[in-house]
């Protein structure tokens, strides 16, 4: 574990100085869970999840190591997109080492929810007196200088154009009718703006809830990166809605042997205009339409743990950093 941190100190130096005025957003390595890190500008901070809670804590290592290497005592926010145990099941341990100041989630799981499931209660309690807030569709997270609005949460999307969004009409398509006994479509979706810099985030929503936000118009509009839905799996990344929001960029925080299916890496690679996707691990099930290895964090198995980390100007430009090897691209303004 101290090599890892060594690794991940050396790839962070330049995210400690904030005076450079990028959005620094670090994607963690949870093995198919999900963790992602924000620091801005402002130094403000916000955690999206925290992956699996196991009886070696990895998960909560691996976050807080990365956490304090970027200079992070405490989250301004922590969001739980759901109450599924690998994104809200070890909110409780990260918090105890890290304390988060507001917590946002979708309010109570969702109907169809099986209760046994759920690991609501935990994250509950571990808020105890602090702040809670439950957000709905169209809701904003106000981060200093960065604009993030809730696109969805609790099984519901927003109903109207996000501002500055002209909705076009989406080509015909059917609802999908798939549901789980997770709390996955009741995922708080969000849409971050920093500058003309848009990224999308559904966490694990599925397929008839993405539905809304795309059909039968586009009330989000493009998108400069893409966080793959629910690590990749094709039960999400419903091709009307990827190839709606037009991507250029796509990270998917999958795991060696969960998502990354082949189904979603064609929706991601035929959608108009995209260049690149960036991995977490090599994907068993994807073979060869993985990408190459250059923009996969973690290539074998037992992982390194090696993260990506995304850096936004408020030009629009980002530069993508594969943390195992250094390999990094620049995309700039389109």
């Amino acid at each position: 574990m101290k090599t890892l941190l060594v690794c991940v100190v050396t790839s962070l130096l330049a995210s400690v100085t904030w005076a450079a005025d990028t959005l620094d957003i670090y994607v963690v390595d949870t093995e198919g869970g999900k963790a992602v890190i924000l620091l801005t500008p402002k130094g403000e901070t916000m955690l999206v999840d925290a992956g699996y809670p196991t009886e070696d804590d990895r998960d909560t290592k691996r976050i807080v190591e990365v956490a304090r290497a970027a200079g992070i005592e405490h989250f301004d926010y922590i969001v739980a997109t759901h109450y599924d145990a690998d994104h809200a099941g070890n909110v409780p341990r990260v918090d105890a080492l890290i304390p988060g100041k507001v917590f946002v989630d979708h309010g109570d799981p969702v109907p169809t929810m099986d209760p046994a499931r759920s690991y609501c209660t935990p994250y509950v309690k571990a808020i105890g007196d602090r702040k809670r807030v439950s957000v709905k569709p169209g809701d904003t997270i106000p981060l200093k200088g960065l604009r993030i609005t809730v696109v969805t949460a609790g099984g519901r999307a927003i109903a109207h154009p996000l501002a500055g969004v002209r909705p076009e009409e989406s080509p015909p398509a059917s609802r999908p009718t798939y549901r789980d006994r997770d709390d996955n479509s009741g995922s708080v979706g969000l849409l971050y703006e920093f500058g003309s810099f848009r990224m999308l985030d559904l966490a694990d929503l599925l397929s008839w809830v993405e539905y809304d936000l795309v059909c039968p118009r586009n009330l989000v509009g493009t998108v400069d990166l893409f966080m793959v839905s629910h690590h990749g799996l094709k039960v999400s990344n419903a091709k009307f809605l990827v190839h709606a929001v037009r991507p250029r960029v796509a990270i998917m925080n999958n795991g060696a042997r969960k998502g990354g299916e082949p189904e979603t890496l064609d929706v991601l690679h035929s959608s108009p205009g995209f260049e690149d996707l960036w991995q977490l691990h090599y994907s068993v099930a994807g073979g060869r339409k993985n990408a190459p290895a250059d923009f996969i964090a973690n290539l074998q198995e037992p992982c390194e743990a090696k993260l990506i980390k995304l850096t936004v100007r408020r030009d629009g430009a980002f530069t993508v950093t594969n943390t195992r090897n250094g390999f990094s691209k620049t995309y700039e303004p389109r």
